[in-house]
């Protein structure tokens, strides 16, 4: 990645010659052809991905979200910031132009008669020792100032080049954002809905262990039934009861999380959300791109490539500290030594030139190019290392998907199980022919299967969005530009 790179640039680049550092390549990362945990053909993911799951609210909420979310304005400020650095960078490499005005008093000192004046300057003149003339005079200037760096050895047009790159670092960052938010957005909203359907599981198994404990109690005053059995019902309902805040604890952090989110207050939603709705869900097996498509669709990796891009621009340019510097520099403008007869036929200019060579300075430019260098190795690393991290992401939610499916289909036959059971338990016991404790255990188990069946069905769908955010979807739905 050593080198120096001829840059056709006009009649800048006549001047300016070559630009020094190494040539910035992208890294070569192997992919795997396919993703070994997944169970479907590779497809192509809609871009807007939470539309799989049919939800109007889920969608409005998304849309919402890219519109108030303040961490996503942040995002979009901090491109608003990199576009002035990259102006700051270019501006460096052209001319300047400044207005100037000066006044100057000057003592000047000479042989010749006493009393001897510069011709028409404004001067106070006196004897000195051994005849010497003083002579004060007064000058008053006003004019421009030009000055301009040539870019001989292209540090500055490195130092353009990472701006450009951090640039467009900045804008992967802010997609990342809308990436994060639409995961949490969905994650939440799926919190919220299961949350909701587990407090009405509670609400139903509590309505009928409530009948469970009356017919226990009519029971145990007819001598059917011991007062071991009505304390045993009374437990029950208890537990159930205690666990009913629980839910419903969780359903009003979800709508306060999800407020956040959008960028308002935590109970904005609270009208609007607080009547329950199904757990989202999506239709068929989950759809991954291509590996290869992956460096495409996820920004975090794409601002990895580029921050990369911008540290192999900076050794560019702390190489050039070791070149000289070539200055060129004007005047244009009036003098005069009277404030009266600055007029244009005082014209006055000049025009110079300077060059500076860097000779001894203890080594302190070698070692900021090593510092970048090693810099540069860092975060060639750090990308090489988000691609796999980002693999092993999409391998992991799509195992997760197809294994809590799989659990999904026996959780369903459990809680047919279970239903059958508790009418089975409660007709053989109204009857006399099993004990009170087989109506509870049949009981316990029909509760906890209805709630692992519906945490279930919400990770099912929490598997979905890992896997839509370990592609990087979402963000070329509903990007909004940097103003």
């Amino acid at each position: 990645m050593r080198g120096t790179r001829c840059v056709p640039y006009t009649l800048t680049a006549l001047l300016a010659g070559c630009a020094v550092g190494p040539d910035y390549q992208a890294p070569r990362t192997p992919l795997p052809e396919r993703w070994h945990e997944s169970q479907a053909p590779a497809g192509t993911v809609e871009a807007a991905w939470w539309k799989t799951f049919r939800d109007p609210m889920l969608e409005k909420l998304m849309e919402q979200a890219a519109a108030g979310n303040l961490d996503y304005r942040q995002a979009l400020d901090r491109i608003g910031a990199a576009r002035a650095q990259r102006t700051m960078a270019v501006a460096a490499g052209l001319p300047s132009l400044s207005a100037r005005s000066s006044i100057n008093r000057r003592r000047n000192s000479f042989g010749g008669s006493p009393g001897a004046n510069t011709a028409g300057s404004t001067s106070a003149s006196t004897t000195g020792f051994g005849g010497a003339g003083r002579t004060i005079s007064n000058i008053f200037q006003a004019g421009f100032d030009a000055a301009w760096e040539i870019d001989v050895f292209g540090g500055i047009r490195r130092g353009v080049e990472a701006a450009e790159a951090d640039l467009e670092a900045e804008r992967e960052n802010s997609r990342n954002v809308l990436v994060t938010l639409f995961g949490d957005v969905a994650r939440s909203y799926i919190d919220l809905r299961v949350s909701q359907q587990l407090a009405a599981i509670s609400r139903d198994n509590l309505q009928a262990q409530e009948e469970v404990l009356r017919l226990t109690r009519v029971r145990s005053q007819a001598g059917l039934a011991s007062e071991l059995d009505v304390a045993q019902a009374e437990s029950v309902v208890a537990n159930t009861r205690a666990q009913l805040p629980t839910h419903e604890l969780a359903a009003k952090q979800a709508i306060h999380a999800l407020g956040v989110l959008l960028g308002r207050e935590p109970d904005a939603l609270a009208a609007e959300l607080s009547q329950p709705g199904a757990v989202p869900a999506a239709a068929g097996d989950a759809t991954a791109d291509l590996p290869s498509d992956l460096l495409r669709r996820r920004p975090d990796l794409r601002a990895a490539e580029r921050k990369l891009a911008s540290a192999t621009a900076q050794i560019g340019v702390a190489t050039a500290d070791l070149y000289p510097k070539f200055n060129l520099t004007s005047w244009l403008g009036l003098q005069n030594p009277n404030l009266m007869q600055v007029t244009p036929v005082g014209k006055s200019w000049a025009m110079g030139a300077a060059a500076t060579m860097p000779l001894f300075n203890w080594g302190r430019i070698r070692a900021n190019i090593e510092a970048k260098e090693a810099q540069r190795d860092e975060l060639l690393h750090a990308y090489q290392s988000a691609v796999l991290n980002a693999l092993q992401d999409v391998e992991d939610a799509l195992a997760a998907h197809y294994e809590d499916r799989r659990r999904g289909l026996a959780l369903e036959q459990a809680d047919r199980a279970a239903d059958t059971a508790v009418q089975l338990a409660m007709e053989r016991y109204r009857k006399g022919l099993t004990s009170f404790m087989d109506v509870l255990d049949a009981e316990r188990s029909l509760f906890t299967a209805q709630s692992q069946l519906a945490q279930n069905q919400a990770q099912v769908a929490a598997d979905l969005v890992a896997l839509y955010k370990a592609l990087g979807g979402g963000w070329q739905a509903l990007e909004k530009t940097a103003e």
